[in-house]
């Protein structure tokens, strides 16, 4: 099969060394009908904007019209062109290569610096076409005009594609906000920067400009009261833009089968694989596919490829820098409990309307009256996913797969236990059960160590789902386990379910299967100090208990028949319930 291009976003690089690149160049004319002719199009990290850029550009350069046909002959595009193709000076900036350590005035240098860079290089790169000698001036934007007025001396405009826009200031936003102000704000070197851009759109020789990001906070900050640029990222016509359809990875996960020469029918395990920690992602309310993150993807049949196996790391590094957007809302209260939330129900988060354009003071002032900017600031982060919307037509958001739902789980343990040590004392507790299918030291563990937090009134715990909560968070493992949250058996729902990975089960390792009941202290007409005092014997014979225990057996015998009908003789499952009084006391036992 053709090789995957693992973080190459160089569609040069791609086409000349056959590298597979899944055809996405009938965009191209549909962006090209659109009315706005500056754009703005915003996706998680790592979903493939860069080398969406990187194929505009080639696509439009006047220096490589003598090969058009080369590069683009055989995708849609090149089958049927636009009159624009290559008829552009094509200018790009990457923000991502800017330091955001430092000052205000630190990081407009390093601005300045790395474009005029670009600029220099551009001004080289088309010199037999611009007549002008530019001179670079100590500001970018001086430089760009410079530019702008030995390109207006010739047949040709500039199209101007700014890439990851917001990369460095999120950073600065999440680690110092004042330094983030002093950027976006009044004379601020960003807000100055688009201004003069604005400016420059005003004429006739930059012609065009598509912008790429994560979210949409930095350009409302910078752009207030003088927009110039059409959201493109919530069209239903651009949904799967960036990103793999189900049925692209499916031919991708059936050439990988056959290069490791194994059976055909071995396609639905990868596939099904890659869909259970991959997929989810829906970018519009009217999006009619789900999308795969292409990074992982690439990540997994690469590894797969080379070795014939799964990798033990389902969550590739790359992508782990996004737990850093989930500690920056830890640190509110309001941001630490849609996180505890979107783990501790499996509710959706329902809003209104997803915010196209919101500022970083908006989003901070109303984080504690409602949730929209913080679901908003989730979605665009990737953390969170459209689900659908409901009778009202309100938007229902929740994570899109279990490498999203891992990050949440992390988070939590760090909420929960912030201590290492007492991290490692949780793992301990857990090992007993995997390795020793002994449940006691968990139990003792949630109880000890968690129950306390639990009573903490600063956040809302939800009983029986809290409870739930920490055993998914304490329990989560991709590399032996895929886990599910309240999965669908006939007529019910199992409050957690870990299956084993195919690559797992020859292991000595189970399947776990957890029922979870929570019985209120004041339905034992007591208090939770009578609840912690009294003895073990005495509270299992009280009539609530009881009767919790008893459901919890009659649910766990149906769902453990679902299981053995789905997975036949391959399930190896140990079945398990959990009764919470309160947050005070809680009890367990294995259901054989």
């Amino acid at each position: 099969m053709p090789k995957l291009p693992y973080a190459i976003a160089n569609f040069l690089t791609i086409r000349e060394e056959n590298y597979l690149y899944v055809d996405r160049t009938a965009y191209i004319r549909q962006i090209e009908e659109l009315s706005g002719r500056n754009l703005l199009f915003v996706r998680p990290r790592r979903f493939g904007k860069s080398l969406w850029l990187n194929v505009l550009n080639r696509y439009y350069d006047v220096a490589l019209a003598d090969r058009f046909d080369e590069l683009f002959g055989d995708l849609e595009i090149g089958r049927n062109p636009t009159p624009l193709h290559n008829r552009y000076f094509v200018m790009t900036w990457n923000f991502s290569r800017i330091d955001p350590r430092g000052t205000v005035d630190d990081i407009a240098n390093r601005i300045n610096e790395t474009l005029n860079s670009v600029i220099k290089t551009f001004s080289n790169y088309y010199q037999k076409y611009l007549s002008d000698r530019v001179t670079i001036q100590p500001q970018a934007i001086n430089s760009l005009e410079h530019i702008l007025i030995a390109v207006a001396k010739t047949p040709y405009k500039l199209y101007l594609l700014i890439d990851e826009y917001d990369n460095f200031a999120n950073e600065v936003m999440a680690s110092d906000e004042r330094t983030y102000k002093g950027l976006v704000q009044k004379e601020g070197p960003l807000k100055t920067l688009y201004k003069g851009l604005k400016e420059f759109t005003e004429t006739s020789v930059l012609d065009r400009l598509f912008i790429t990001g994560v979210s949409p906070v930095v350009m409302s900050d910078i752009t207030s009261g003088a927009n110039i640029f059409t959201n493109i990222y919530l069209d239903a016509g651009f949904n799967a833009l960036c990103g793999f359809t189900e049925q692209e990875v499916r031919r991708m996960a059936e050439a990988a089968v056959q290069t490791c020469k194994l059976e055909p029918s071995a396609t639905d395990d990868v596939v099904q694989m890659m869909a259970t920690w991959y997929n989810g992602f829906l970018f519009s309310e009217r999006g009619m596919e789900r999308l795969y993150n292409p990074t992982l993807v690439f990540y997994f049949l690469n590894y797969f490829i080379r070795t014939c196996q799964y990798p033990r790391q389902m969550l590739d590094s790359n992508l782990a820098a996004d737990e850093g957007k989930l500690e920056y809302l830890g640190q509110i209260v309001t941001g630490r409990q849609a996180v505890i939330d979107a783990l501790q129900t499996d509710e959706p988060l329902v809003i209104d309307a997803l915010s196209e354009r919101f500022t970083l003071s908006a989003m901070l002032a109303r984080l504690s009256q409602d949730t929209t900017f913080l679901a908003s600031y989730l979605y665009y982060f990737g953390m969170l996913t459209i689900a659908g919307t409901d009778a009202q037509r309100r938007v229902h958001l929740v994570p899109p797969n279990l490498v999203m739902k891992k990050l949440y789980a992390e988070q939590i343990l760090k909420f929960l236990l912030p201590l290492g040590t007492e991290r490692n004392e949780a793992a301990a507790a857990v090992d007993k059960l995997i390795v020793e299918q002994q449940l006691p030291p968990l139990l003792a563990f949630v109880e000890q160590k968690l129950f306390p937090i639990f009573s903490n009134r600063d956040y809302r715990w939800m009983n029986e789902f809290t409870v739930k909560m920490a055993f998914t968070t304490l329990l989560f493992n991709d590399i032996n386990y895929a886990i599910f949250s309240e999965p669908e058996f006939s007529r019910g729902y199992a409050d957690l379910c870990l299956l084993l990975r195919p690559d797992a089960r020859p292991y000595k390792l189970f399947d776990l299967l957890f029922e979870f009941k929570y019985v209120a202290p004041d339905v034992l007409s007591m208090s939770g100090e009578q609840v912690r005092n009294m003895a073990e014997h005495e509270l299992l014979q009280k009539t609530p208990v009881k009767n919790a225990f008893k459901e919890a057996r009659t649910q766990l015998m149906r769902y453990i028949r679902v299981l053995q009908d789905r997975l036949g003789g391959q399930l190896k499952l140990k079945t398990y319930l959990v009764v919470s009084i309160g947050f005070d006391r809680l009890f367990g036992e294995e259901v054989r």
